[in-house]
């Protein structure tokens, strides 16, 4: 069985009403029965129900420089396409 544990988080509330959506950012290691851990950063949507987090979707990158290097070169790069592509 895995067992998975939040090293550090950051929430951030975004969305039309304050408190309605967040995104997190986060430092997770998943730690195998055998004791072998595996770091990975990961992303999560959510909205809040009676102030508690619900998670609705979540995206991980491993703690390899390259992979991580990747997502924020290319993330910037699709944010602007999509802005563009929506005042079309």
């Amino acid at each position: 069985m895995v067992q998975f544990e939040t090293i550090e988080k950051e929430r951030r509330d975004y969305g039309n009403f304050p408190g309605e959506k967040f995104v997190e950012v986060s430092r997770n290691k998943a730690i195998q029965d055998n004791g072998d851990e595996n770091s990975f950063i990961q992303v999560a949507t959510g909205y809040y129900n009676d102030e508690e987090p619900v998670y609705k979707k979540r995206f991980t990158v491993p703690t390899d420089k390259k992979a991580v290097d990747h997502v924020l070169e290319e993330l910037p790069k699709m944010f602007e396409k999509e802005q563009e592509a929506s005042e079309d």
